[in-house]
């Protein structure tokens, strides 16, 4: 039995590597998978009058954390320019009974109060990435982009269930914060490959202030010519101190975790 799995094995290797695709070459890759995430956020809502409280959201407002699904894709345009995309969304809501007072808008939710709090949150890059070092089996690649953050929070008081209109608050950030970044990728032999990138960047103009840390490294196996699986982690921390629109105040956001893909490339 041993035997005819070894020559099974045998037989079967060459044409995978016969098939597999190159990371270094392909022109088109997407990824499709499930972000099991890990999430801390403290937020801090100001209205006109008063400054709010910081509200840590899993601690003050029983908000947990959830898994979720994430696209990362790219062209390669010529040899040595690509063009990268990522998106992925979140959301999550909760019911709680305050457990100390909470200034949010110009509105105070008393110690004892049941609220409903929701936030739901966007991340979308666009990114361009020049190869300036490239050999037969790695790359190194420089990269300038933008991570848009849309984040969206919700706070409303309830006596038995039932909103309590004097009580109900939204409040939302939008914007785009640009990034510089290192991408590498390493693909040690035919059907393995390792995939890093490191971004980060900080601005102050108008009314943001912020900065954006984004790390990420994943492993791929790429059973045939077009398609793979992967795993690997990412940890995202964005600052962002906002005075105009529809948010005032602050946020502080991390997200980490791992991830499970399937990849396409062609």
């Amino acid at each position: 039995m041993v035997s005819t799995a070894a020559v099974l094995l045998a037989a079967v290797a060459p044409a995978l590597h016969a098939e597999a695709g190159d990371p270094l070459s392909d022109r088109f890759n997407i990824q499709l998978g499930g972000f099991m995430l890990s999430t801390k956020t403290t937020v801090r809502v100001d209205g006109e009058f008063e400054r709010g409280t910081e509200i840590d959201s899993e601690r003050d407002l029983g908000l947990e954390d959830s898994d979720r699904f994430r696209v990362d894709a790219y062209w390669r345009i010529a040899p040595k320019h690509k063009i990268r995309l990522m998106y992925f969304d979140t959301s999550n809501e909760a019911n709680k009974t305050l457990e100390r007072t909470l200034e949010f808008n110009d509105t105070t939710y008393n110690i004892g109060l049941d609220v409903h709090a929701k936030t739901e949150t966007q991340v979308t890059e666009l990114a361009y990435e020049y190869t300036f070092l490239k050999r037969d089996t790695y790359d190194l690649s420089g990269s300038f982009g933008i991570h848009n953050l849309k984040f969206q929070t919700f706070l409303g008081g309830e006596l038995n269930g039932n909103p309590l209109p004097n009580l109900q608050n939204t409040a939302e950030a939008n914007g785009p914060l640009p990034v510089l970044g290192l991408h590498g990728v390493w693909r040690f032999n035919d059907q393995f490959y390792i995939d890093a990138m490191a971004q980060y960047f900080s601005i102050s103009f108008d009314e943001y202030d912020g900065s954006v840390t984004d790390l990420t490294a994943s492993a791929v196996w790429q059973f045939t010519k077009h398609f793979g699986v992967g795993a690997g982690w990412n940890s995202f921390i964005t600052k962002v101190d906002v005075d105009g629109g529809d948010f005032h105040g602050a946020l502080r956001w991390r997200y980490g975790g791992a991830r499970i893909f399937v990849t396409a490339s062609f």
